[in-house]
């Protein structure tokens, strides 16, 4: 055989591992997770959105890399998290806050967003509604029942006239919570007190004022930073006998004695539903909003107790859980 032969069979045979490769992809798809703090309910979120994606055939080192990049509390780090997801080889980014959320949607325009864990992600810049939203995002909403705590409150305490609750002027998910519960207290006939917090350090001082104020139940509202720290509130409401009432399963299980809310893991297997339509070719911009329902009530015994709020039996037969 001469050399232009050879020549020509080793171009023939580039040329077929050429074509057999084309359009292959090289690396495995990439989800980015972008976390706010390290809360119990930022775990039970995450949890979900994996075990769901798990469920759907989604596994890491096989068919799928997941980085997931936690803030810590740190706004700028918020930031440097949304910059790295949005210059690097991502395929899809999962927001489970809000901070970060507004973060990725001010910085990409082209790669799918996924959220959950978000109170009012109209609020965060996602849209204007549930189906008009921007082309790359959509995901769960969990904006917190307020109608369905408020009357919970009243039945166990009805001549509750003053709540109080613990405010992150820094979070816009938490100014707005703020609005909520004043709203639907007001339209109740009760009157919130807001004491505002800045960062963990403070927030143990701040539950103090607060049940120091003529308060007769505080009810906190849910955000990142008093999920994070929220042992120090129920420190405070426990010394103070004063009903502690919450919108997290979790913050139940921590001490507070009334929970109504949603289960984050639930939430977080929701936003993982969307995920693998989306890495098919879905477009986000064809996916409405959704937004959370079926609010589940837990209620702390021990806490109740500590608290001075008693529970009647048949409020405790109708919960979702007790906690004994």
């Amino acid at each position: 055989m001469n050399f232009s032969k050879i020549v020509l069979l080793l171009l023939a045979g580039l040329f077929v591992l050429f074509n057999n490769n084309c359009g292959k992809t090289e690396r495995p798809l990439t989800i980015g997770i972008a976390e706010f703090n390290e809360s119990p309910m930022n775990a039970e979120t995450r949890q979900g959105l994996l075990d769901c994606l798990r469920d759907s055939g989604y596994v890491a080192g096989q068919n799928v890399k997941f980085i997931i990049q936690n803030a810590q509390g740190d706004f700028p780090t918020v930031n440097s998290i949304a910059r790295n997801f949005t210059t690097g080889r991502i395929d899809l980014i999962c927001c489970l806050a809000t901070p970060n959320l507004q973060n990725c949607l001010n910085l990409t325009r082209e790669i799918p967003i996924v959220f959950t864990s978000v109170a009012n992600p109209i609020l965060a810049g996602a849209g204007s509604s549930a189906t008009d939203h921007l082309p790359n995002v959509t995901g769960i909403a969990t904006r917190s029942p307020f109608n369905e705590t408020i009357a919970l409150l009243l039945e166990l305490m009805p001549n509750v006239k003053v709540i109080g609750t613990l405010y992150t002027p820094s979070e816009i998910n938490s100014e707005y919570y703020l609005e909520c519960l004043k709203s639907v207290a007001a339209s109740n006939g009760i009157q919130v007190i807001a004491i505002s917090v800045n960062n963990t350090n403070d927030l143990a001082d701040a539950a103090k004022a607060l049940v120091a104020k003529p308060i007769d139940a505080v009810y906190q509202i849910s955000d990142n930073l008093t999920n994070l720290g929220f042992e120090a509130i129920v420190k405070a409401a426990n010394q103070a006998h004063l009903p502690l009432f919450c919108n997290q399963a979790t913050e139940a299980e921590r001490g507070a004695a009334v929970g109504i809310g949603w289960d984050f893991y639930e939430a977080g297997y929701a936003a993982g539903k969307i995920i693998p339509g989306l890495l098919r070719g879905a477009k986000p911009a064809d996916i409405p909003i959704q937004y959370m329902t079926g609010a589940k009530v837990t209620l702390n015994l021990p806490a109740a107790r500590i608290q001075g709020l008693t529970i009647p039996e048949d409020v405790i037969a109708r919960a979702d859980r007790v906690i004994e």
